[in-house]
């Protein structure tokens, strides 16, 4: 792969595929932009400030699907424990329940999208009982799906 992909490409790239599947983009957000969706757990309160928010890279819906992404420009593991706690607890559920009221969606996915690469598969397969689906983009914009635990994209 020439040259590096960086986390806001990635971002970039899955925008693009997502929106040429039909995909509604809910809401992105890029590196440092402070553009997405904050969400806060349940004990949140003023005081805290943003201690233990979440903000989604990607959160888009198709019928009554919604997709959660967190993208990255290589694998990191706090970024699948983040995802599941998203997915195997209540913690953000009244904060994602705001986000997506303007929707009827039935489930929500949550999976993370890096750049292509034999390390960055290895590593997500290993650990992809803490996702939904995975993701890997390349140089050329090319979308690859390498991990869903069911039809979903």
């Amino acid at each position: 792969m020439a040259g590096r992909i960086t986390e806001e490409q990635v971002t970039k790239i899955i925008l693009k595929w997502l929106n040429s599947q039909g995909w509604e983009i809910v809401c992105f957000d890029f590196p440092q932009s402070g553009t997405g969706y904050v969400l806060h757990p349940k004990e949140y309160n003023r005081t805290t400030k943003n201690k233990g928010a979440i903000i989604p890279d990607i959160v888009a819906v198709k019928g009554r699907i919604c997709l959660f992404f967190e993208n990255k420009d290589r694998f990191v593991m706090s970024d699948f424990e983040k995802i599941s706690i998203l997915r195997t607890s209540n913690e953000y559920l009244a904060s994602i329940e705001r986000m997506l009221s303007n929707w009827e969606i039935e489930k929500i996915y949550y999976g993370v999208g890096l750049p292509k690469s034999d390390i960055q598969e290895a590593k997500i397969l290993k650990n992809k009982d803490l996702i939904d689906f995975a993701l890997l983009v390349n140089i050329d914009k090319e979308v690859s799906i390498i991990f869903q635990i069911e039809a979903i994209l």
